[in-house]
């Protein structure tokens, strides 16, 4: 799908605003939908689209799952923000959200939500020198937005917030994950020597879920339903994703707001659990879960997170991945699509 047909079609059900940038890149936020980013492009209106879009969902308003590549919920899950300013790179949202606690008090929140699209500077604050002057080269298509969620609280209350992220899988598409030289194995992970989770439903499908030194691999192509959480403490600063054939990279920063070890960052792929069921929807997740944390009133606390998309030529491809991953785009391949 292109980003032009996500856009026609996100019209068609709900109001959308749209950030741009000076070199095609651009971004589609849906106010009404907990004002998530549903897609983006680097490529102008003809370039594709990035965020997971599901149709089916949004169809028969079925589920809370339309999709999106940055959303942010607290619960009830759907709701609608209000556009409070809005330039050609950046909105404000804002809502007040009235809720009612386990013990039947009632709470009042409020919540403000910034997209900023980002620009060569704000790249090269995220990044070291290498990595921001290779994103400069005339080769490099590249779409980047942070988001700012913030949320305050007329009351002492215990407040809990997920950051979700749902991408279109493809068949070439691996995430890839730097684990810390300390937490690092040589032999298919376990619970006992990986810094985190990788069983579900029984444990990822054989060749699912793979490692390299330092490195942990994970199949992105919608089939084969598998996960793995990590613990934030374990976490690495950046994640990513590649797909060989196309050429492109999208890397994923969360900053949350505990030092928690209950924080968890969950990578997960879409699929059948079994050999003949079938596949009801195509995509892999990002997410960061932050642990409950206690907010007093008129304080306020954040939820960051910086997603960029880039597409380059497969030399310039390995020299990014080699260098924020410690990987090589061979040993990528020859382990995950061979």
């Amino acid at each position: 799908m292109s980003y032009h047909d996500a856009l026609n079609y996100l019209a068609q059900k709900t109001s959308v605003i749209e950030l741009c940038d000076q070199w095609g890149g651009r971004v589609a936020v849906c106010p009404e939908w907990n004002g998530r980013i549903l897609t983006s492009t680097y490529d102008g209106l003809e370039g594709d689209s990035f965020g997971y879009v599901n149709i089916q969902a949004i169809d028969t308003n079925s589920c809370e799952d339309f999709g999106g590549e940055d959303q942010w919920t607290i619960s009830p899950l759907i709701h609608s923000f209000a556009v409070e300013s809005i330039k050609e790179n950046k909105a404000v949202l804002h809502r007040i959200l009235q809720m009612t606690d386990a013990n039947g008090m009632p709470a009042e929140l409020n919540l403000s939500r910034t997209i900023s699209m980002l620009n060569r500077r704000n790249i090269r604050n995220l990044f070291d020198d290498t990595i921001a002057d290779s994103l400069e080269q005339d080769n490099v298509s590249v779409v980047g937005f942070c988001t700012e969620n913030t949320v305050q609280s007329q009351e002492k209350a215990w407040i809990a917030c997920r950051m979700r992220g749902m991408f279109n899988a493809s068949p070439n598409m691996v995430i890839i994950v730097a684990i810390p030289p300390q937490d690092c194995f040589e032999q298919e992970p376990s619970s006992e020597t990986f810094p985190g989770d990788i069983d579900y439903l029984g444990g990822a499908p054989h060749g699912r879920i793979r490692h390299l030194l330092h490195t942990l691999l994970i199949r992105a192509d919608g089939h084969g339903r598998c996960q793995t959480t990590i613990p934030f403490s374990a976490a690495p600063p950046v994640f990513g994703a590649v797909d060989i054939r196309f050429g492109t990279l999208t890397l994923w920063i969360f900053d949350s707001p505990n030092d928690s070890e209950e924080d968890v960052v969950r990578i997960y792929n879409s699929g059948q659990t079994h050999p003949n069921e079938l596949d009801w929807a195509t995509y892999y997740e990002m997410n960061c879960f932050a642990a409950a944390k206690k907010l007093q009133p008129d304080h306020s606390f954040s939820y960051n997170q910086c997603t960029l998309h880039l597409g380059t030529d497969n030399h310039t491809l390995n020299h990014l991945i080699q260098h924020i991953f410690n990987v090589s785009l061979e040993d990528v391949s020859r382990k995950m699509l061979r």
